[in-house]
């Protein structure tokens, strides 16, 4: 077995066992992806880096062909923005996301 092959199935031991469903705003099926939501931590005051993060998901760089900035989609039940997006050169796209309200019915 050649060294691409084991690392794809690595890849696809990963993203099944850590992923959630990510409905993405216009596509029918929902996608897998790895989502990370940290807790804001402030470090301290007075002009100090404060360590803020927004919360974000791991795509296929596949699943997240197409996707732009203020693209919406869905993870773990909230609602979220797409703030940026980051392909990384080994396969995966990381979209930074901000929280939205859940849209009205």
């Amino acid at each position: 077995m050649a060294f691409r092959d084991n690392v794809a199935d690595l890849d696809e031991a990963v993203f099944e066992t850590l992923s959630d469903a990510v409905q993405i705003e216009g596509r029918t099926d929902p996608v897998m992806g790895m989502f990370y939501s940290p807790w804001l931590d402030v470090e301290t005051m007075r002009g100090q880096r404060t360590g803020l993060r927004e919360p974000f998901v791991i795509l296929r760089d596949a699943d997240a062909a197409g996707i732009r900035q203020r693209a919406r989609l869905q993870a773990l039940g909230e609602h979220f923005s797409v703030v940026d997006v980051q392909p990384d050169g080994s396969g995966t796209t990381k979209l930074v996301l901000r929280p939205e309200p859940c849209p009205s019915r």
